[in-house]
């Protein structure tokens, strides 16, 4: 495979591209800029992203034109609609529970149309020991699982790395070229000590009860699209998946 979809974001999913380029050799890199709509701050901070990693990667690869991707209805549906349904549940939520899930989603038609090609993402299992909720290491190995319902990689090459691995990824000078752009929600989760409130227990039961079973659902509603069928109603497919 000489093509892979890079997630672009901020310094981590450019050292990401950047070791997964060093890694597998790949001759083509399609960036990508995914959409939630609960952005805030420097649009244009994702498109530095893309010239940094250009600069990174020299003649190693052709990094082409990004292509932004956003569909906020299945974000609406996955992260907000059934906030409170989920809470009873599984007792456990926060819109970041499936974000990640939701960028990843994204990018798999591109993935189709491209003979299947990876998906890289720069998510790391630790921040230096900071607890992300979108990227906790149980929820990374069920979003893999999930795109590979697709027939999709998701290549996660920085996973165990460190903040100083990733910083010789990218080299010096990252805050003033790159940055990237924050959330409105960021820090819904944090307490008003810093510390992150997070069931274990309850997380382990919401993964296979709700995560994997509506990211299969979604591709399959957009395989039976690509067959001829309907666009997908997101609300009803999550929907479908809480009444099982």
């Amino acid at each position: 495979m000489d093509t892979a979809i890079v997630e672009i974001a901020g310094r981590d999913s450019v050292a990401a591209a950047v070791a997964a380029t060093r890694e597998r050799g790949f001759a083509r890199l399609i960036p990508t800029i995914a959409l939630t709509g609960t952005e805030t701050g420097d649009r244009d901070a994702p498109l530095r992203a893309v010239d940094t990693l250009r600069r990174l990667l020299g003649k190693e690869c052709e990094v082409l034109e990004p292509v932004v991707l956003s569909e906020p209805a299945l974000w609406s549906a996955m992260n907000a609609r059934f906030a409170d349904v989920i809470a009873e549940r599984w007792g456990i939520f926060s819109p970041c529970l499936a974000c990640h899930l939701y960028l990843h989603l994204l990018r798999v038609p591109l993935a189709w149309d491209n003979a299947g090609a990876p998906v890289i993402a720069g998510e790391r299992d630790s921040h230096d020991g900071r607890i992300k909720l979108s990227q906790l290491p149980e929820g990374i190995d069920a979003s893999i699982r999930v795109l590979a319902h697709a027939g999709v990689e998701l290549y996660e090459p920085i996973r165990s790395a460190g903040g100083d691995e990733v910083s010789a990824l990218v080299g010096g000078g990252w805050d003033q070229e790159g940055g990237q752009l924050g959330c409105v929600l960021s820090g819904n989760y944090v307490r008003l000590d810093g510390s992150v409130r997070h069931d274990g227990a309850a997380y382990a039961r919401y993964l296979p009860g709700f995560f994997e079973p509506v990211g299969r659902a979604v591709i399959d509603a957009w395989r039976a699209e690509r067959a001829g069928g309907d666009r997908p109603d997101y609300e009803s497919i999550v929907r479908a998946v809480l009444e099982r």
